[in-house]
């Protein structure tokens, strides 16, 4: 309880130490004709970033109704937005649904509470020029986007929205100002977060958006409100949490992502330019997180034809084993596995098997169960380790060789020093002598 409560008094300071930086650098950067450097205390002793996003990721589950990679993908999201001149490009990030009151507006609400200078954006020229003339790089967050593009994404849109949403991803983007009538370019570089209906956007500004494609909330499953005042005390502080790792850590998520080797065979061209800053993110924050974005990857980014087809029994052993790697326990009981696969969204599967159609398939998939002791309970269940051994055997068969593996080559290998042995020494001394 101590480190939570240290973590969160830490939490709250760093939240005032920006706050308070944010308005001084302003004063100061007028004054100097520059940015002043943000100053920012370290992280309590035996809090990692891995721990952080897990608190965040937690936060998130609580208000919106998503699926886990969807949950994963959005703090690793709202953490690029703390870091993206650590970046070469950076995603959109963008909420769609059938239907209205299906939990997009409450996705932006997270994003705002968990990323880094949220902006209400007006898409209007001079609002939207305005933004950019400021010293902190904006998170771009537009509701119903699909109200200047239409439902099908055909309309044109709004000139300088256009720019911010399809250049704006790219660390090199500018925007025209006029300033005492003379003209000024400023970076439109950002991170922008859009909710709409149906496709919402058009193609050349949905090929640069991560797509979190979301259902209405099913009846008895309750979540947090995202505009109650207590939600909001509760969810800035992770933002500020968010923060202060990520520009801790600024140097090794910029390194990680220069230096990123592809992590799956369809993780290249524009597909890494959206993808490779979350994945930075996890490499640096470490733990399972690189593994849990590469599972959010596959499943947001890619569409059916580029996934394996499971069976019924193969699902089962997928999910119990994310399941053990995302809580870390070492055994579970039947009932447990039970109920969270029944608590995942949007799984025909789970939803139609009874009981006696679970306990089948859970046999099928993990093996016979075990009676075990948890805590003063006693009950079947399973161990984790053969369980996450069996999926990561399967997983192998299942994906496909990578069709362009990115084997080291003469510039990898070049600045390597090998350790000669005696006997190399020997050999060429008698290759010497004869």
């Amino acid at each position: 309880m101590s480190i939570i409560y240290d973590a969160v008094r830490a939490a709250e300071a760093v939240q005032r130490i920006h706050q308070a930086s944010a308005r001084q650098g302003v004063q100061n950067g007028a004054e100097r004709g520059q940015d002043a450097p943000e100053t920012l205390p370290p992280l309590p002793p035996g809090i990692t970033g891995a721990m952080i996003l897990n608190d965040a990721r937690d936060f998130a589950a609580t208000v919106l109704h998503a699926t886990g990679e969807q949950l994963d993908a959005l703090v690793l999201a709202c953490a690029v937005t703390h870091v993206i001149d650590s970046f070469t490009t950076v995603p959109r990030i963008l909420a769609t649904a059938p239907a209205k009151e299906s939990g997009k507006s409450t996705l932006l609400n997270v994003v705002a509470m968990l990323g880094n200078n949220p902006e209400d954006a007006d898409p209007t020229s001079f609002a939207l020029r305005a933004m950019f003339n400021e010293r902190e790089k904006p998170l771009v967050i537009i509701d119903e986007i699909s109200e200047f593009y239409g439902p099908m994404g055909l309309r044109q849109g709004p000139p300088d929205l256009n720019k911010v949403l399809t250049k704006g991803y790219a660390k090199n983007a500018q925007l025209s100002l006029s300033v005492d009538r003379a003209a000024v370019k400023v970076s439109c570089y950002c991170v922008a977060a859009l909710g709409g209906l149906r496709k919402a956007v058009r193609d050349d500004i949905w090929s640069r958006c991560i797509e979190w494609k979301l259902r209405p909330v099913p009846a008895g499953v309750r979540v947090r409100d995202a505009l109650d005042e207590d939600t909001q005390a509760v969810g800035r502080p992770h933002g500020a949490r968010l923060h202060q790792w990520a520009r801790l850590n600024e140097a090794d998520i910029h390194r990680a992502f220069r230096s990123m080797r592809r992590p799956h065979r369809k993780f290249y061209s524009r597909l890494r330019q959206i993808w490779g800053p979350l994945y930075s993110i996890a490499l640096v924050a470490g733990e399972d997180w690189p593994d849990r974005c590469l599972a959010a990857f596959k499943a947001m980014a890619l569409d059916a034809s580029e996934m394996p087809v499971l069976t019924a029994a193969q699902t089962i052993l997928r999910d119990t084993a994310r399941h053990f790697a995302r809580t870390g326990t070492d055994r579970m009981f039947c009932r447990d596995i039970r109920d969270h696969l029944r608590a995942i969204p949007d799984v025909e599967l789970y939803e139609a098997l009874s009981d006696r159609g679970f306990g089948q398939l859970m046999t099928e998939a993990l093996g016979p169960a075990a009676s075990m002791d948890i805590g003063e309970e006693r009950a079947r269940g399973y161990q984790a380790r053969p369980v996450l051994a069996a999926w990561k055997r399967l997983e192998a068969l299942l994906e496909p060789e990578d069709d362009e593996p990115e084997d080291d080559d003469e510039y990898d290998l070049m600045f390597e020093v090998e350790q000669i042995t005696q006997v190399m020494h020997d050999t060429q001394e008698m290759a010497g002598a004869s």
